[in-house]
Protein backbone atom coordinates (compact mmCIF):
# COMPACT_ATOMS: atom_id res chain seq x y z
CA UNK A 1 0.00 0.00 0.00
CA UNK A 2 1.41 4.07 -1.08
CA UNK A 3 2.27 6.10 2.05
CA UNK A 4 1.47 9.45 -0.10
CA UNK A 5 3.21 12.06 1.26
CA UNK A 6 2.14 15.82 0.73
CA UNK A 7 4.62 19.21 1.56
CA UNK A 8 4.30 22.38 0.62
CA UNK A 9 5.28 25.53 2.41
CA UNK A 10 3.06 26.60 5.55
CA UNK A 11 1.22 29.89 4.42
CA UNK A 12 -0.50 32.67 6.62
CA UNK A 13 -4.39 31.73 6.86
CA UNK A 14 -4.08 29.41 3.93
CA UNK A 15 -6.24 29.00 1.20
CA UNK A 16 -8.89 26.19 0.91
CA UNK A 17 -6.31 23.81 -1.81
CA UNK A 18 -3.26 23.43 1.10
CA UNK A 19 -6.37 21.78 3.05
CA UNK A 20 -7.17 20.05 0.36
CA UNK A 21 -3.56 18.97 -0.27
CA UNK A 22 -3.15 18.08 3.42
CA UNK A 23 -6.58 15.74 3.17
CA UNK A 24 -5.23 13.64 0.28
CA UNK A 25 -1.62 12.83 2.15
CA UNK A 26 -1.23 10.02 4.51
CA UNK A 27 1.50 11.88 6.77
CA UNK A 28 2.19 15.82 5.67
CA UNK A 29 5.02 17.89 6.24
CA UNK A 30 5.23 21.50 6.15
CA UNK A 31 7.96 22.69 4.19
CA UNK A 32 9.29 25.47 6.66
CA UNK A 33 13.06 25.50 6.19
CA UNK A 34 13.04 26.57 2.74
CA UNK A 35 13.77 30.39 1.60
CA UNK A 36 10.83 33.25 2.52
CA UNK A 37 9.11 34.29 -0.70
CA UNK A 38 8.80 38.27 0.01
CA UNK A 39 5.15 39.54 -1.42
CA UNK A 40 3.46 36.01 -1.40
CA UNK A 41 1.18 33.85 0.98
CA UNK A 42 4.00 33.12 3.41
CA UNK A 43 2.84 36.03 5.02
CA UNK A 44 -0.29 37.49 3.65
CA UNK A 45 -3.86 36.37 2.36
CA UNK A 46 -7.18 37.13 1.71
CA UNK A 47 -10.43 37.92 3.11
CA UNK A 48 -13.77 39.37 2.06
CA UNK A 49 -15.28 42.88 2.46
CA UNK A 50 -18.44 44.34 1.54
CA UNK A 51 -16.09 46.33 -1.17
CA UNK A 52 -14.08 42.99 -1.83
CA UNK A 53 -11.05 41.20 -1.24
CA UNK A 54 -8.43 42.28 1.00
CA UNK A 55 -4.98 41.05 2.09
CA UNK A 56 -4.10 40.44 5.56
CA UNK A 57 -0.15 40.82 5.62
CA UNK A 58 1.91 39.94 8.57
CA UNK A 59 4.63 42.61 8.92
CA UNK A 60 8.14 40.44 8.67
CA UNK A 61 11.98 41.96 9.46
CA UNK A 62 13.35 41.16 6.22
CA UNK A 63 16.15 43.70 6.46
CA UNK A 64 19.19 41.42 6.67
CA UNK A 65 16.95 38.40 6.66
CA UNK A 66 15.85 38.19 3.32
CA UNK A 67 17.65 34.44 2.65
CA UNK A 68 16.74 33.12 5.56
CA UNK A 69 14.11 30.47 5.76
CA UNK A 70 10.30 30.64 6.70
CA UNK A 71 10.86 29.01 10.25
CA UNK A 72 13.50 32.02 10.84
CA UNK A 73 12.12 34.37 9.80
CA UNK A 74 11.16 37.27 12.56
CA UNK A 75 8.15 39.33 12.83
CA UNK A 76 7.74 42.61 13.03
CA UNK A 77 6.09 43.63 16.17
CA UNK A 78 6.40 47.27 16.52
CA UNK A 79 3.58 47.05 14.34
CA UNK A 80 0.04 46.24 16.28
CA UNK A 81 -0.82 43.96 13.66
CA UNK A 82 -2.43 41.35 15.37
CA UNK A 83 -5.39 44.06 16.21
CA UNK A 84 -5.54 44.92 12.88
CA UNK A 85 -5.81 42.10 11.48
CA UNK A 86 -8.70 40.73 14.32
CA UNK A 87 -10.23 44.06 13.76
CA UNK A 88 -10.90 42.98 10.02
CA UNK A 89 -11.76 39.65 10.66
CA UNK A 90 -13.96 40.58 13.48
CA UNK A 91 -16.05 43.42 11.46
CA UNK A 92 -15.87 41.36 8.17
CA UNK A 93 -17.29 37.63 9.63
CA UNK A 94 -19.09 38.98 13.13
CA UNK A 95 -22.36 38.31 11.91
CA UNK A 96 -21.26 34.88 10.09
CA UNK A 97 -23.07 31.53 11.43
CA UNK A 98 -19.75 30.13 12.57
CA UNK A 99 -18.26 33.27 13.74
CA UNK A 100 -18.66 32.91 17.91
CA UNK A 101 -17.77 29.17 17.79
CA UNK A 102 -14.51 29.57 16.10
CA UNK A 103 -13.68 33.17 16.33
CA UNK A 104 -13.06 32.53 20.01
CA UNK A 105 -10.99 30.05 18.99
CA UNK A 106 -8.90 32.18 16.53
CA UNK A 107 -8.59 35.10 18.99
CA UNK A 108 -7.40 33.26 22.07
CA UNK A 109 -5.09 30.74 20.07
CA UNK A 110 -3.28 33.55 17.93
CA UNK A 111 -4.51 37.22 17.95
CA UNK A 112 -4.42 37.84 21.39
CA UNK A 113 -0.64 36.50 21.48
CA UNK A 114 2.59 37.68 20.83
CA UNK A 115 4.76 35.78 17.92
CA UNK A 116 8.82 36.07 17.37
CA UNK A 117 8.50 34.07 13.97
CA UNK A 118 6.64 33.42 10.89
CA UNK A 119 7.11 29.61 10.46
CA UNK A 120 5.35 28.94 14.07
CA UNK A 121 2.41 30.90 13.70
CA UNK A 122 1.93 29.93 10.16
CA UNK A 123 2.04 26.20 11.41
CA UNK A 124 0.33 27.30 14.56
CA UNK A 125 -2.73 28.57 12.85
CA UNK A 126 -2.94 25.63 10.38
CA UNK A 127 -3.10 23.51 13.21
CA UNK A 128 -5.87 25.13 14.79
CA UNK A 129 -7.90 24.71 11.74
CA UNK A 130 -6.95 21.15 11.17
CA UNK A 131 -8.31 20.36 14.73
CA UNK A 132 -11.36 22.40 14.06
CA UNK A 133 -12.33 20.57 10.91
CA UNK A 134 -10.82 17.59 12.50
CA UNK A 135 -8.18 16.20 9.80
CA UNK A 136 -5.96 13.43 11.17
CA UNK A 137 -3.45 13.61 8.43
CA UNK A 138 -0.02 13.61 10.27
CA UNK A 139 1.69 16.51 10.15
CA UNK A 140 5.38 17.13 10.83
CA UNK A 141 7.91 20.97 10.29
CA UNK A 142 10.46 20.01 7.77
CA UNK A 143 13.18 21.81 10.13
CA UNK A 144 12.62 19.08 12.50
CA UNK A 145 13.88 16.26 10.14
CA UNK A 146 17.40 18.49 9.82
CA UNK A 147 17.73 17.82 6.00
CA UNK A 148 20.16 20.17 4.28
CA UNK A 149 19.24 19.35 0.73
CA UNK A 150 17.84 21.36 -1.80
CA UNK A 151 14.77 21.40 -3.99
CA UNK A 152 13.76 17.59 -5.45
CA UNK A 153 17.12 16.20 -3.47
CA UNK A 154 15.25 17.44 -0.21
CA UNK A 155 11.63 16.36 -0.97
CA UNK A 156 12.93 12.64 -1.72
CA UNK A 157 15.16 12.63 1.77
CA UNK A 158 11.70 13.97 3.45
CA UNK A 159 9.94 10.99 1.90
CA UNK A 160 12.42 8.48 2.95
CA UNK A 161 12.79 10.03 6.31
CA UNK A 162 8.75 9.19 7.01
CA UNK A 163 8.50 6.53 5.08
CA UNK A 164 6.28 7.81 1.98
CA UNK A 165 6.84 5.88 -1.27
CA UNK A 166 4.34 8.01 -3.62
CA UNK A 167 4.56 12.03 -3.43
CA UNK A 168 1.87 14.66 -4.48
CA UNK A 169 2.91 17.21 -7.25
CA UNK A 170 0.55 19.60 -9.37
CA UNK A 171 -0.64 18.76 -12.91
CA UNK A 172 1.90 19.90 -15.41
CA UNK A 173 4.92 19.86 -13.04
CA UNK A 174 6.97 17.42 -14.82
CA UNK A 175 9.50 19.83 -15.42
CA UNK A 176 10.08 21.28 -11.64
CA UNK A 177 9.30 17.31 -10.31
CA UNK A 178 11.06 15.40 -13.01
CA UNK A 179 9.50 11.95 -12.33
CA UNK A 180 12.73 9.93 -13.42
CA UNK A 181 14.26 11.86 -10.59
CA UNK A 182 11.75 10.61 -8.32
CA UNK A 183 11.51 7.18 -10.08
CA UNK A 184 14.56 6.29 -9.36
CA UNK A 185 14.75 6.52 -5.86
CA UNK A 186 11.96 4.15 -5.57
CA UNK A 187 9.45 7.20 -5.23
CA UNK A 188 5.98 7.34 -7.51
CA UNK A 189 4.40 10.70 -8.66
CA UNK A 190 0.57 11.33 -7.46
CA UNK A 191 -1.12 14.02 -9.13
CA UNK A 192 -2.92 16.39 -6.91
CA UNK A 193 -6.08 18.55 -8.82
CA UNK A 194 -7.93 21.21 -6.15
CA UNK A 195 -11.25 22.00 -6.71
CA UNK A 196 -12.64 25.68 -6.38
CA UNK A 197 -16.37 25.08 -5.72
CA UNK A 198 -18.16 27.77 -5.21
CA UNK A 199 -20.07 28.14 -1.75
CA UNK A 200 -22.51 30.92 -0.06
CA UNK A 201 -20.99 33.78 0.91
CA UNK A 202 -21.35 37.22 2.95
CA UNK A 203 -21.24 40.41 0.46
CA UNK A 204 -22.53 39.45 -2.86
CA UNK A 205 -21.56 37.13 -5.56
CA UNK A 206 -18.74 34.48 -4.62
CA UNK A 207 -15.24 35.07 -4.66
CA UNK A 208 -12.66 32.31 -5.45
CA UNK A 209 -8.87 32.05 -3.89
CA UNK A 210 -10.05 33.54 -0.08
CA UNK A 211 -8.18 32.16 3.11
CA UNK A 212 -10.10 29.15 4.33
CA UNK A 213 -11.58 30.41 7.36
CA UNK A 214 -14.04 32.66 4.62
CA UNK A 215 -15.56 29.06 4.50
CA UNK A 216 -15.02 28.23 7.72
CA UNK A 217 -17.15 31.28 9.32
CA UNK A 218 -19.58 30.76 6.96
CA UNK A 219 -20.18 27.23 7.31
CA UNK A 220 -18.97 25.75 10.47
CA UNK A 221 -16.44 22.70 10.42
CA UNK A 222 -18.86 19.70 8.78
CA UNK A 223 -19.97 21.36 5.70
CA UNK A 224 -16.26 22.32 5.33
CA UNK A 225 -15.20 19.59 5.15
CA UNK A 226 -17.67 18.53 2.43
CA UNK A 227 -17.06 20.97 0.29
CA UNK A 228 -13.16 20.74 0.04
CA UNK A 229 -12.95 17.03 0.25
Amino acid sequence: MKVILGSVQPSYLPWIPFFQRMISSDIFVYLDDVEFSKNSPHNKNKIKTPNGPISLTVPIKYSGNSSKKIHEIPIENVYPWQKKHWRSIEMNYSKSTYYKEFGEILYNEIYSKEWVFLGDLNISIIEIIKKYLSISTPCIPSSSLNINLNNNEKLVEICKKVGADSFLVKPNTNHYHPKYFFKKNNISLKEFKYSLKNYSQNYGEFISGLSIIDLIFNHGPEKTIKIIS
